[in-house]
């Protein structure tokens, strides 16, 4: 089932690249880029072998705890239990997306599809090789709930596939659907190096889930692509593992347990010593500095 739907999406995907490469020479939306487009491509490629390798591992994981859960639906119970399953997995991946922003051992999972200083849908390819391993763990509260793994499974794919088309710059807000549903407005906030759009709009299809939990940011200015260390590299090795290779240079200098945790487990931009440059940190500045 999962692997029909994304199938399925492979010419929705091709339509609306074509689509969105066209009009940008019409308009004033940035070009692509090929070389930043290949490296994009090198990156959705191993990401969906990484997938295709771990979907029956976790698929296996999911029904154990699936069999444990106090109350179950069978697979093919009707049209509203579904509704429920995608309702509460798009809330399981708001927490997912959040923590591998604001935990730094996620974000350096995360961080390559960030990187890229354009916004287009060679960049929504721009996939982590990572995720997948970690993506079933956020599920498993789900799978408690009493929904099928293959239920959740699938309406994570569908999740996937409606993330992708939010990455276009020649959108704008789509109101009044943008205040449910994510558009692009809300996600090239989400891709911005602005201080005040750090950290922000974490929802993969309802943004309601920013509101709720105090993370949404209108896009006010024009957003500034890619991360606040811009990587001066298109080979899509060293975007994918150039945190990694970070973390490890600061644990390597870390004198006690206390910093070991915190370049694992605090923010991104943590400092041992005094302010650092977190996200929170460097918005709390720039309010102060008004």
């Amino acid at each position: 089932m999962v692997e029909q739907l994304e199938l399925y999406s492979l010419p929705l995907f091709g339509v609306l690249l074509i689509a969105d490469f066209g009009l940008r020479w019409t308009g004033t939306a940035r070009a692509y880029a090929l070389n930043d487009s290949l490296c994009s491509v090198a990156m959705g490629l191993a990401y969906a072998a990484m997938s295709a390798l771990v979907r029956t591992s976790a698929l296996l994981a999911l029904a154990a705890v699936h069999s444990i859960a106090p109350f179950r639906f069978a697979l093919d119970a009707g049209a509203m239990t579904w509704v429920g399953a995608y309702l509460a997995v798009d809330l399981a991946f708001y927490w997912f997306h959040r923590t591998i922003h604001e935990v730094r051992i996620g974000w350096a999972a995360h961080v390559n599809h960030h990187s890229s200083q354009h916004y287009n849908y060679a960049t929504a390819l721009r996939q982590s090789v990572v995720e997948p391993i970690l993506e079933p763990f956020f599920m498993a509260p789900v799978v408690l709930l009493g929904f099928h793994p293959i239920m959740v499974l699938t309406c994570l794919a569908a999740n996937f596939i409606y993330q992708f088309w939010p990455h276009t710059e020649i959108v704008g807000a789509l109101r009044p659907l943008g205040a449910i549903l994510v558009t692009p407005s809300h996600h090239r906030v989400h891709h911005a190096t602005n201080v005040q759009y750090l950290d922000k709009n974490y929802g993969g299809t309802f943004i309601v889930w920013d509101k709720l939990f105090g993370t949404f940011e209108p896009e006010v200015e024009q957003p500034t692509f890619g991360i606040t260390h811009q990587l001066d590299t298109h080979n899509p090795v060293r975007a994918t593992f150039h945190e990694w290779i970070a973390i490890a240079g600061d644990l390597s200098r870390a004198g006690t347990a206390r910093e070991v945790l915190g370049y694992l487990l605090r923010p991104p931009g943590w400092s041992p010593n005094g302010p650092g440059q977190t996200s929170r940190e460097r918005q709390a500045r720039a309010l102060g500095e008004r």
